[in-house]
């Protein structure tokens, strides 16, 4: 059985802590889809400017691809980097 007399709150305490980790890491998760979704609009963008053969406008276009792309990439490196032992999404999950 999970619970010992020596810790009579031990699962209240595992699903509390279940549920609170659960919500880090859905909101984390949350974050880096709506960074995933800036860049694939920034180059649905990007390959509109090429077809209309617009320079400036693909010029434009890949600067805004490459800062949502290291926008993104910035919000990946602490959850790459904790490996699994380490805090972070990929520690979590």
């Amino acid at each position: 059985m999970l619970q010992e007399g020596s810790a009579p709150d031990f699962i209240d305490k595992v699903v509390t802590l279940f549920c609170e980790d659960g919500e880090c890491i859905i909101g984390e998760i949350a974050k880096l889809l709506i960074g995933a979704q800036r860049v694939k609009n920034s180059c649905i963008q990007f390959h509109q400017c090429c077809q209309e053969k617009s320079r400036d406008g693909c010029l434009n276009s890949l600067d805004s691809v490459r800062n949502d792309f290291y926008d993104v990439c910035t919000m990946f490196k602490p959850h790459a980097s904790a490996g699994p032992a380490g805090p972070g999404l990929s520690a979590k999950l």
